[in-house]
């Protein structure tokens, strides 16, 4: 793809450092040689301006290298003004030193040629290092002279350079012909050679480090003057009679990393994906006003393969896109890094899972919160292979902080592109998008997550992700913060079947307070409840009786009209289809509403009973999206027909009743769960530090099938919620008020109710879910879910399932 770039886009660019390549000739040194003492390091690849100069250990005088001349251990290499040094090693990381710098390679194989460790002793100057492609975790290593401090490099470009007296490392990204299995890209700093003891570290592009008298300072983000100086440190004039094209040979990436290194004629030493980076760099200083005759007007730049998009590339990319949108899912090695004031340390390893979608039509990343995610999951190790981990450590309130973050971190416009590239940082990771292969574009995601908690301690934690391909449409699930380990493999969920036998069980469960995820993202009140039918012997989730039912009440001022959605989890699905070869299905694939918009169900370990989490963002007909995560268990008792009723079929039902009954109660009925008729239902109130306070709720709804209302009369709710070790205690009681059948949800036997339904202001909305049952049929037993508040600032929920209908009005008083 060929765009034109604007001035500002191609000084940018001029980080990408243009060379003088001479000829080279074979040289018969050998990388990684066991037969030497002194094996070779790399090569010279450019050797430009006047003053280069190389020193070998056991020599006193300095020389200038021809390019392509050999390098090993313990050779010192200088350059003077107007000049640079390229040295290509032979593990395919490459140092590009600024005019003035001075540097000796102290190591890089040992005597056996087996131990792959660089360290490079920096004197002064600067110089700008890719990671190769044998690159090791931690095996690079940088000594800064007279400092103390030592710099650990893995998989990463960074670029060192002295400025005012101080040395600033600048972290630029990741290497190519990376994975988002691989190692991440990290720039560590230690001091006095205590490896274990690291002072800071560099994890996301365009943060830096500052090192002087003090020590090393703390990462941060790189301004643009700064970014100036340190790129302007590259580039010099270039000498007169030096030329002005960069002729590289060969590309070693299709020869053997033996070969290359060797000098090979053919391949003449080089990497032309080296001449792909300085091709289009500006190599003169900015002309002053009144030398030229007039603007200037830069060529157009090619974009080659896996350079970062200019904006007004990405511009052209996105106009010329006949899909939407388009997202990205990968999962990647995570780490956990826990400082209590001491120094990071890793505490724990296990993946990330980031689903990122692109607006094209927008040009917006991450248009609406938790339609993209990023989420860590450290009850696992080994994101080719998930397996628990026995050392899971991971606080609920860390997890609940980073859900803060990522709601923050939604609706990124293009146009906030770093320095008019396509590079987007935010709280919780660093977007990046790429040129690929065949006008299509590539995504790198840098996680960098930190959250501290109350007493102090900051959690990081961090994943990278590179070259991962944009799907079209905008992705299936939806954030979660259930543990993986906890989730079922597909062999485990045969084998429970098989314990169990062929047949179907049900998992219900509910959740109070949901969250709106369009535009600002906001907790409102409200209450969704599911239920999903596991079949064992069909091998299936979802399908039957399945469904999710939610309700938001008025006061949310959300169209300013209660909100009551009933959505069919209508599509059996095989156990086969679960992500990562676990029972983790996406929720879109049980549903054919669309206002299933994204979302999960896993199924669990249960300990001999079912059990499962589903989180889900819905929608409804008003255009509201709403999104609650929630945990369902097996119903007991209720194998058989569970199906929700329908207005229809409960018209008519009293005869039906009373005959089942053999009353003759006239047309009022209750649903009546209490102390005195059978188990309370559950209540929980979850105080504003997080604490959960438990109790029980007891609730007699009437219904009237000759007015056709349910409520009214005697109906009342009863909650009582009690910790005296926690000093608390809440007793509310309120009378429920009666709703025409005409206000059920689709015609079904679901009804939504808000606080203004209830005698009383604790009440915020109440879900009502009849089901049909086969004694006595339509209406035979009810789901009630509710949420309320204490009045202090504490969320509380109650629910009773399965309540029996019963002769009789609830009685007065």
């Amino acid at each position: 793809m060929k765009y034109p770039v604007s001035r500002s886009a191609f000084l940018t660019a001029s980080s990408m450092i243009a060379f003088v390549a001479l000829s080279v000739s074979a040289n018969a040194a050998k990388c990684f040689d066991k037969n030497t003492d002194n094996p070779k390091a790399g090569n010279a690849t450019a050797v430009v301006g006047p003053i280069v100069d190389l020193r070998s250990e056991d020599e006193s005088e300095f020389s200038r290298p021809e390019n392509g001349a050999d390098l090993f251990s313990g050779d010192h290499v200088r350059t003077g003004d107007a000049s640079h040094l390229q040295l290509k090693l032979c593990d395919w990381s490459t140092y590009t030193f600024s005019p003035n710098s001075d540097a000796t390679i102290n190591e890089f194989y040992d005597a056996a040629g087996a131990g792959r460790r660089r360290a490079v002793n920096f004197v002064r100057g600067g110089f700008r290092f890719a990671s190769g492609r044998d690159t090791e975790p931690g095996s690079t290593e940088i000594e800064l002279q007279d400092t103390g401090v030592t710099m650990g490099v893995r998989g990463t470009n960074v670029i060192l350079v002295e400025l005012d007296g101080a040395i600033y490392a600048l972290l630029e990204g990741p290497i190519r012909e990376n994975s988002g299995l691989s190692p991440r890209g990290l720039v560590d700093f230690w001091t006095d050679d205590n490896r274990n003891a690291i002072t800071a570290s560099l994890k996301r592009p365009g943060f830096a480090v500052r090192i002087d008298d003090n020590g090393v300072s703390l990462p941060f983000r790189a301004d643009d003057d700064l970014l100036r100086r340190i790129y302007q440190a590259f580039v010099p004039a270039v000498p007169e009679g030096e030329g002005s094209d960069t002729d590289y040979a060969g590309n070693p990436v299709n020869e053997s990393g033996q070969g290359a290194q060797e000098g090979d004629p053919a391949s003449n030493t080089s990497n032309d994906l080296a001449q792909n980076e300085d091709e289009g760099t500006d190599q003169y200083p900015t002309e002053t006003p009144g030398e030229s005759e007039g603007p200037i007007v830069p060529p157009p730049v090619v974009i080659e393969v896996g350079e970062i998009l200019p904006l007004d590339a990405l511009e052209d990319f996105a106009a010329a896109q006949t899909a939407v949108d388009g997202h990205i899912f990968a999962i990647a090695d995570a780490q956990l890094f826990v400082d209590n004031g001491t120094g990071a340390q890793l505490e724990d390893e296990g993946v990330a899972i980031v689903q990122l979608t692109v607006d094209w039509a927008s040009r917006t990343i991450a248009p609406e919160a938790l339609a993209s995610f990023v989420v860590f999951d450290f009850s696992v190790t080994d994101a080719s292979q998930i397996t628990p981990d026995e050392d899971f450590f991971f606080p609920d309130e860390i997890g609940k902080a980073y859900l803060d973050q990522m709601i923050a971190d939604g609706a990124i416009p293009f146009s906030v592109g770093e320095n008019d590239f396509a590079v987007f940082p935010t709280q919780i990771y660093t977007f990046t998008i790429r040129q690929g292969a065949n006008d299509t574009v590539t995504v790198d995601v840098d996680v960098d997550a930190s959250v501290t908690d109350q007493q102090g301690t900051t959690y990081n934690g961090t994943a990278m992700l590179t070259d991962l391909q944009v799907l079209p449409g905008s992705g299936d699930l939806a954030y979660f913060e259930f543990p993986l380990a906890n989730v079922l493999t597909i062999d485990d969920l045969d084998m429970a079947g098989m314990q169990r036998g062929p047949g179907a069980i049900l998992l219900r469960g509910s959740g109070a307070g949901m969250l709106t995820t369009l535009g600002v993202p906001t907790v409102v009140d409200g209450i969704m409840a599911a239920q999903i039918e596991l079949d064992y012997g069909n091998r299936t989730i979802g399908g039957g009786d399945s469904y999710i039912a939610f309700t938001s009440p008025a006061s949310n001022e959300i169209g300013g009209a209660t909100i009551t959605n009933y959505i069919g989890l209508d599509q059996a699905v095989s156990f086969d289809t679960g992500l990562f070869d676990l029972a983790f299905f996406p929720i879109n694939s049980l549903s054919s509403d669309p206002d299933v918009l994204k979302g999960q169900a896993l199924v669990a370990d249960g300990e001999g009973m079912g059990y499962a989490d589903i989180a889900a963002l819905l929608g409804d007909s008003g255009g509201n999206h709403f999104y609650r995560e929630f945990e369902l268990f097996e119903a007991f008792g209720l194998l058989g027909s569970n199906a929700v009723s329908t207005i229809a079929g409960l018209e008519g039902q009293s005869g039906l009743i009373e005959s089942a009954f053999d009353v003759a109660q006239g047309t009022t009925f209750r649903y009546e769960q209490t102390q005195f008729t059978g188990q309370p239902g559950d209540a929980i109130v979850t105080l504003p530090n997080g604490l959960p306070i438990f109790g029980t709720s007891e609730i007699s709804l009437d219904i009237n099938f000759g007015n056709r209302t349910i409520g009214g009369g005697g109906s009342f709710v009863f909650v009582d919620v009690e910790d005296p070790l926690a000093n608390y205690s809440l007793t509310l009681f309120e009378g429920i008020n009666a709703i025409s059948f005409d206000d059920a949800t689709e015609g079904l036997g679901v009804f939504g109710l808000d606080a203004e339904d209830f005698a009383g202001n604790n009440i915020n909305s109440m879900l009502i879910l009849l089901h049909d049952g086969q004694t006595v049929g339509p209406g035979e037993n009810a789901d009630i879910y509710f949420d309320f508040t204490d009045g202090a600032d504490g969320a509380g929920e109650g629910v009773i399932e399965s309540i029996p209908i019963r002769a009789g009005a609830t009685p007065q008083g």
